[in-house]
Protein backbone atom coordinates (compact mmCIF):
# COMPACT_ATOMS: atom_id res chain seq x y z
CA UNK A 1 0.00 0.00 0.00
CA UNK A 2 2.83 2.64 0.93
CA UNK A 3 4.75 1.65 -2.10
CA UNK A 4 1.56 2.14 -4.17
CA UNK A 5 0.87 5.58 -2.43
CA UNK A 6 4.54 6.50 -3.27
CA UNK A 7 4.07 5.65 -6.66
CA UNK A 8 0.65 7.21 -7.58
CA UNK A 9 1.17 10.03 -5.94
CA UNK A 10 4.94 11.07 -7.23
CA UNK A 11 3.21 10.38 -10.45
CA UNK A 12 0.30 12.41 -9.77
CA UNK A 13 2.33 15.34 -8.74
CA UNK A 14 4.42 15.05 -11.83
CA UNK A 15 1.28 14.71 -14.04
CA UNK A 16 -0.16 17.99 -12.52
CA UNK A 17 3.22 19.93 -12.91
CA UNK A 18 3.10 19.04 -16.56
CA UNK A 19 -0.72 19.38 -17.08
CA UNK A 20 -0.02 23.09 -16.21
CA UNK A 21 3.20 23.60 -18.07
CA UNK A 22 1.24 22.19 -21.49
CA UNK A 23 -1.70 24.22 -20.58
CA UNK A 24 0.00 27.72 -20.47
CA UNK A 25 2.30 26.96 -23.55
CA UNK A 26 -0.65 25.49 -25.21
CA UNK A 27 -2.87 28.83 -24.19
CA UNK A 28 -0.78 30.86 -25.74
CA UNK A 29 -1.18 29.76 -29.03
CA UNK A 30 -4.69 28.46 -28.58
CA UNK A 31 -7.86 28.90 -27.50
CA UNK A 32 -7.76 27.83 -23.98
CA UNK A 33 -10.90 25.16 -24.62
CA UNK A 34 -8.63 23.56 -27.38
CA UNK A 35 -5.21 24.19 -24.98
CA UNK A 36 -7.40 21.79 -22.21
CA UNK A 37 -8.52 19.27 -24.72
CA UNK A 38 -4.67 19.05 -25.72
CA UNK A 39 -3.00 18.69 -22.92
CA UNK A 40 -5.57 16.57 -21.01
CA UNK A 41 -4.76 14.17 -23.84
CA UNK A 42 -0.33 14.51 -23.39
CA UNK A 43 -0.85 14.19 -19.91
CA UNK A 44 -3.44 10.82 -20.21
CA UNK A 45 -0.74 9.07 -22.41
CA UNK A 46 2.53 10.43 -20.19
CA UNK A 47 0.41 9.45 -16.90
CA UNK A 48 -0.46 5.86 -18.83
CA UNK A 49 3.22 5.17 -19.92
CA UNK A 50 3.88 6.20 -16.45
CA UNK A 51 1.52 3.68 -14.89
CA UNK A 52 2.99 0.97 -16.95
CA UNK A 53 6.54 1.62 -16.42
CA UNK A 54 6.49 1.57 -12.45
CA UNK A 55 4.38 -1.62 -12.61
CA UNK A 56 0.98 -0.12 -11.40
CA UNK A 57 -0.88 -1.42 -14.07
CA UNK A 58 0.33 -4.26 -16.39
CA UNK A 59 0.60 -3.34 -19.64
CA UNK A 60 -2.69 -4.45 -21.49
CA UNK A 61 -5.09 -3.67 -23.86
CA UNK A 62 -7.77 -4.08 -20.77
CA UNK A 63 -5.82 -2.22 -18.23
CA UNK A 64 -5.25 0.64 -21.43
CA UNK A 65 -9.10 0.93 -21.96
CA UNK A 66 -9.85 0.85 -18.31
CA UNK A 67 -7.26 3.65 -17.77
CA UNK A 68 -8.81 5.54 -20.68
CA UNK A 69 -12.25 5.04 -18.83
CA UNK A 70 -11.34 6.33 -15.34
CA UNK A 71 -9.01 9.23 -16.92
CA UNK A 72 -12.65 10.28 -19.13
CA UNK A 73 -14.69 9.81 -15.82
CA UNK A 74 -12.78 11.41 -13.03
CA UNK A 75 -12.79 14.55 -15.60
CA UNK A 76 -16.04 14.65 -15.56
CA UNK A 77 -16.67 14.39 -12.32
CA UNK A 78 -14.29 16.86 -11.13
CA UNK A 79 -15.62 19.55 -13.29
CA UNK A 80 -19.00 18.39 -11.77
CA UNK A 81 -18.04 18.67 -8.25
CA UNK A 82 -15.89 22.04 -8.54
CA UNK A 83 -19.14 23.00 -10.31
CA UNK A 84 -21.71 22.08 -7.69
CA UNK A 85 -19.09 23.31 -4.90
CA UNK A 86 -19.11 27.15 -6.76
CA UNK A 87 -22.77 27.09 -7.75
CA UNK A 88 -24.09 25.41 -4.72
CA UNK A 89 -22.29 25.18 -1.80
CA UNK A 90 -19.77 27.77 -1.09
CA UNK A 91 -20.88 30.54 -3.29
CA UNK A 92 -19.06 33.68 -1.12
CA UNK A 93 -15.42 31.21 -1.08
CA UNK A 94 -13.24 32.46 -3.91
CA UNK A 95 -13.09 30.00 -6.78
CA UNK A 96 -9.40 29.18 -5.85
CA UNK A 97 -9.65 27.54 -2.59
CA UNK A 98 -12.90 25.47 -4.32
CA UNK A 99 -10.47 24.14 -6.80
CA UNK A 100 -8.01 23.26 -4.28
CA UNK A 101 -11.07 21.43 -2.33
CA UNK A 102 -12.05 20.20 -5.48
CA UNK A 103 -8.13 18.43 -6.48
CA UNK A 104 -8.05 17.09 -2.71
CA UNK A 105 -11.13 15.01 -2.93
CA UNK A 106 -10.40 14.00 -6.70
CA UNK A 107 -6.89 12.82 -5.19
CA UNK A 108 -8.81 11.03 -2.11
CA UNK A 109 -11.12 9.21 -4.84
CA UNK A 110 -8.44 8.42 -7.18
CA UNK A 111 -6.21 7.07 -5.19
CA UNK A 112 -9.03 5.02 -3.84
CA UNK A 113 -9.68 3.66 -7.09
CA UNK A 114 -6.70 3.14 -9.14
CA UNK A 115 -5.41 1.41 -6.15
CA UNK A 116 -8.40 -1.12 -6.37
CA UNK A 117 -8.07 -1.76 -9.84
CA UNK A 118 -4.27 -2.21 -9.65
CA UNK A 119 -4.82 -4.40 -7.07
CA UNK A 120 -7.39 -6.12 -8.91
CA UNK A 121 -5.20 -6.14 -12.20
CA UNK A 122 -2.63 -8.28 -10.74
Amino acid sequence: MIKFLYKFGLISFISFIISNLFYFAFEKILNPSVASLFTIIIVFFINTQLFFKTEIFNETKKNYYKLFTLTILFRISEYLLFNFLYLFIFVNIKTNYIFLLTLIISFVIKTAVYYKISKNSK
